[in-house]
C-alpha cells in the first residue's frame, strides 16, 4: 500500500459474566482510504486481512524491512513455506504500524512479554495496541488505541481431533455440546469456540496454558457476538468486547478488545 503517513445464557454461580458489546453483525472487508490511519480513536478498532502467498516473492517484498533477529528467527523455519509467512506477516506488520505512527517500517522496535506477546517500543507509540494472527494462506491483524487487543485465524479445514482437545481444553459442558453435533458441523464450532478463546486469551496477554480450559463461551445464534464465562479471574475489568470474523470461506477468526463496546472496522491489505 503506498500511503504516506499518516439465547440468552445463565450462568452457573461459579461463573463471573463478562458483558461483551459490539456494534457489528457481520464481517464487510473494504478497500481503506489513506486517511484512516489518522481517523482510528479509542473506541474504533482496524482488522486488516492479508492474503498470504506460498512464495519467495511476496517474503522479497517484506524482507528488507525486518530486523537482524527477526531476519535470524525466519531462517529457523526449515520449512519454507513457514518462513515466508512469517517474513510476509512479520513485515507486513512493520509497514501497517509505520502508516499509524509515522515512524519507518524498519525502524520501529518490538518488544515481547514472557508469552511473547509483542508491544512497541518507542514510547510515543504505547497507546498503540496491536495483535497479529498468521495461518495457511492468510494473516489478521488488529490494530487499537490503549486498549489491549487480540486476535486468531485458523484454516476451516484443518484435519483435527476435535473431541479429544475439547474434553482437554474446553469447559465440560462446551465439550458435550461439540460431541451432539455431525462431524463436519463440529469441526467448524470447534474452531469457532477455539479462535475466540485464543483471541480472548491473546488480549489478556497470556498463553493458552494460562485458562484455555477455565473459559466458557456462548454464541450469539443471531450474529458474530460472543459471551465469555471465566472461573479463574475474580478481580479482572469486568467488560470487554469479543466477535466471530467470517475471513472468508477457507478461514474462521476472533477478535477481543479489552473494552466494552467498540466499532469493528476491516479492511482488506493491498501490497
Amino acid at each position: 500500500m503506498g500511503y504516506r503517513r499518516r439465547k440468552r445464557f445463565q450462568p452457573s454461580l461459579f461463573f463471573d459474566t463478562i458483558q461483551l458489546r459490539l456494534m457489528v453483525t457481520s464481517t464487510h472487508w473494504a478497500s481503506p482510504s489513506p486517511d484512516i490511519f489518522w481517523r482510528l480513536s479509542p473506541g474504533v478498532v482496524h482488522v486488516w486481512r492479508v492474503h498470504l502467498e506460498d512464495s519467495p516473492g511476496q517474503a522479497a517484498l517484506y524482507r528488507t524491512n525486518l530486523s537482524e533477529e527477526e531476519r535470524a528467527r525466519a531462517e529457523r523455519y526449515r520449512v519454507p513455506h513457514h518462513q515466508y509467512q512469517f517474513i510476509s506477516t512479520r513485515g507486513i506488520l512493520r509497514r501497517l504500524l509505520s502508516h499509524y505512527v509515522g515512524i519507518p517500517a524498519a525502524n520501529l522496535r518490538f518488544e515481547n512479554n514472557l508469552q511473547g506477546k509483542p508491544t512497541l517500543a518507542d514510547p510515543s507509540s504505547l497507546s498503540l495496541q496491536f495483535n497479529v494472527s498468521h495461518t495457511s494462506g492468510m494473516a489478521l491483524l488488529a490494530v487499537t488505541l490503549e486498549h489491549t487487543v487480540g486476535i486468531d485465524v485458523e484454516t476451516r479445514d484443518r484435519a483435527i481431533s476435535d473431541q479429544d482437545i475439547a474434553a482437554r481444553y474446553f469447559s465440560p459442558r462446551e465439550s458435550a455440546f461439540l460431541a451432539t453435533l455431525s462431524p463436519d458441523h463440529r469441526t467448524q464450532e470447534f474452531l469457532t469456540y477455539w479462535t475466540c478463546k485464543e483471541a480472548y486469551l491473546k488480549m489478556r496477554g497470556i498463553g493458552l496454558s494460562g485458562g484455555m480450559a477455565q473459559c466458557e463461551i456462548t454464541l450469539d445464534p443471531d450474529g458474530l457476538k460472543a459471551t465469555m464465562l471465566s472461573t479463574n479471574e475474580p478481580n479482572r475489568e469486568n467488560d470487554c468486547s469479543l466477535l466471530r470474523i467470517n475471513a472468508g470461506q477457507a478461514h474462521i477468526g476472533a477478535v477481543a478488545v479489552a473494552w466494552p463496546s467498540v466499532e469493528v472496522l476491516f479492511w482488506d491489505w493491498k501490497n
